[in-house]
């Protein structure tokens, strides 16, 4: 686990709110990761998790899958409602 701690400008309120659900539950993260020059939000294992307020973007998904990861999108709206039951599937 290497950096998981975000800072206020340089995330997104709901990136903070994700990152907190993942300490409270333990759950081992890494956040603003860099993956063929492109950051991704968070990695857990191997999903990489983008949390925005915009579509996906289908180019990086592409990279990611090639580069062995699974993306996950989070649209903003979701990080307090579906979330939880999301990451404990997940886990």
């Amino acid at each position: 686990m290497r950096n998981t701690r975000l800072r206020k400008n340089k995330s997104t309120s709901a990136e903070r709110r994700f990152a907190e659900i993942l300490k409270r539950n333990r759950i081992p993260f890494e956040a603003k990761v860099m993956i063929c020059n492109r950051e991704v939000d968070f990695v857990i294992g191997k999903y990489a998790i983008e949390i925005s307020g915009h579509n996906q973007d289908t180019d990086k998904n592409v990279m990611l899958v090639e580069a062995g990861y699974i993306p996950i999108h989070f649209n903003n709206l979701e990080v307090n409602t579906l979330l939880t039951n999301k990451l404990k599937k997940l886990c």
